[in-house]
């Protein structure tokens, strides 16, 4: 996925929104929602700058005169709306509403006391407009936003790890789109060298990170098909495990044998690069790259790129789902005004417009309307939706220092890519990995690491 990202499916009962679909026979309708109850509140928002900011800051002022309430919005680069978040979070009424990485930020914030869960406010027909349809968002955009338990608001983009593919050069050696890690490990051997960039210059059978913590998104996708999690029940960590291992070795083979050969360097501008001059058949990356390549200004293969999920393996599916979301405040003196806009940011009719202007994004219902797919590739959006259906949201080590924990994964990948020691180099980052839980989360959070022994069972 890119930079930008850097550093259980949550089951609302259908008694939550019991009231969205009308009233019950028998009984009399529920009086109009009242979006001015808190008419006259003023809520600070802090966003991160990206397309989906760009595209709502037009329509704030409908917010506010619907809702009589008074927006102060500030954007800032992500990693300086991190910096602002760091204080601002624990002080008191300084800050109402923020936008969340929850792979990257959820569980710090929630267990830094930074965010107020938005569970019982869906419960609240008072405070949840009947036309919201929560359960309208894909199930696994749903799981994104959820952690421990605790809904941490609503979704507003997206992406999945997608296999990004050269049609023309399947079409002409009569390549079927990998559905499982063998057949992309075939696809990619088969075409690894073939002529394929301008003047039939041969290109490599598959690009994507390498590069340390920039691969680690890539390894949770090789992780999770092989029937791997990142740690195991008792929060111990499994990179060292059974398909742990399996995983590496993967990778390392895929990206040691079928890309360029110093690929251990590549971060995502370099991978994308490479894919852009049409020097690689295959490019694995987070789905929101789209745009870059379908630029017929500046990519030689706009238009020849197809779109699938990132292949499954003998453990199942092996796309992950990022997201971004919103969230309140735990501090807010303004929680239930906050809310209120979560759900227009959110609504039906906001994510449509967002789905327009090119964003993917989470509701089923802005997908079904085929004036709204502007000019999103057909393959992209059914493989987007396939995934926020099975894709996993855990793209991230669910740690609470999870770059320190992206570091020591890192380590062990690009070992793995060089063809060195995989073991030593999982043993080595799974210490590591024990090491930041025991000084970040408390040894009560997990317990001791166990040895590996041959043939342990996996993780379940």
């Amino acid at each position: 996925m890119p930079r930008r990202w850097r550093s259980p499916i949550v089951s609302v009962c259908l008694f939550f929104l019991a009231g969205c679909f009308g009233p019950r026979s028998g009984t009399s309708a529920s009086p109009p929602f009242n979006w001015r109850q808190f008419e006259g509140t003023t809520l600070r928002v802090l966003l991160s700058q990206s397309h989906w900011q760009q595209v709502i800051a037009p329509h704030l002022p409908e917010f506010e005169k619907r809702t009589g309430i008074r927006l102060a919005i500030e954007a800032y680069p992500q990693g300086e709306l991190w910096d602002v978040l760091e204080t601002g979070l624990a002080q008191p009424g300084q800050v109402d509403v923020y936008m969340t990485v929850p792979g990257l930020d959820g569980l710090r914030f929630l267990r830094a006391g930074g965010i107020q869960p938005v569970n019982d406010y869906l419960r609240d027909r008072t405070l949840t407009a009947p036309d919201y349809h929560w359960e309208d968002f894909l199930p696994q955009t749903r799981a994104a936003m959820e952690v421990e338990g605790a809904i941490l608001g609503p979704p507003v983009m997206a992406e999945h790890l997608a296999l990004l593919y050269r049609k023309d050069l399947f079409t002409q050696y009569q390549i079927a789109v990998p559905r499982t890690l063998d057949e992309l490990e075939a696809a990619a051997r088969l075409l690894h060298k073939k002529p394929m960039a301008k003047n039939g210059t041969p290109g490599v059978g598959l690009v994507s990170r390498g590069n340390g913590t920039a691969a680690t998104s890539l390894y949770a996708a090789v992780l999770h098909a092989m029937g791997g999690t990142w740690l195991d029940a008792g929060r111990r960590p499994t990179i060292n495990g059974p398909q742990g291992l399996a995983a590496l070795e993967r990778l390392g083979r895929l990206l040691g044998s079928y890309a360029p050969p110093n690929v251990s360097d590549f971060g995502w501008q370099e991978a994308s690069a490479l894919f852009l001059e049409g020097g690689a058949a295959m490019y694995i990356e987070g789905s929101s790259i789209y745009p870059i390549l379908e630029q017929t200004a500046t990519s030689r293969v706009a238009g020849k790129v197809g779109y699938a999920v990132f292949p499954s393996g003998p453990g199942g599916s092996g796309t992950t789902i990022a997201v971004r979301g919103l969230a309140i405040a735990r501090q807010s003196e303004n929680p239930k005004a906050a809310w209120l806009f979560l759900q227009w940011a959110s609504s039906p009719e906001m994510v449509r417009r967002a789905l327009v202007a090119g964003i993917l994004v989470g509701r089923q219902s802005a997908w079904r309307d085929r004036s709204a797919r502007g000019e999103i590739p057909a393959d992209l959006g059914r493989s987007f939706q396939e995934a926020g259906h099975i894709g996993t949201p855990d793209w991230a080590p669910p740690l609470v220092a999870v770059t320190a924990a992206r570091e020591a994964v890192g380590k062990a990948i690009e070992a793995a890519i060089r063809g060195e020691d995989v073991r030593a180099a999982a043993d080595a980052a799974a210490r590591r990995l024990t090491e930041i839980l025991d000084t970040t989360e408390g040894r009560e959070s997990h317990p001791a690491p166990a040895p590996p022994r041959s043939g342990q069972a996996g993780p379940s």
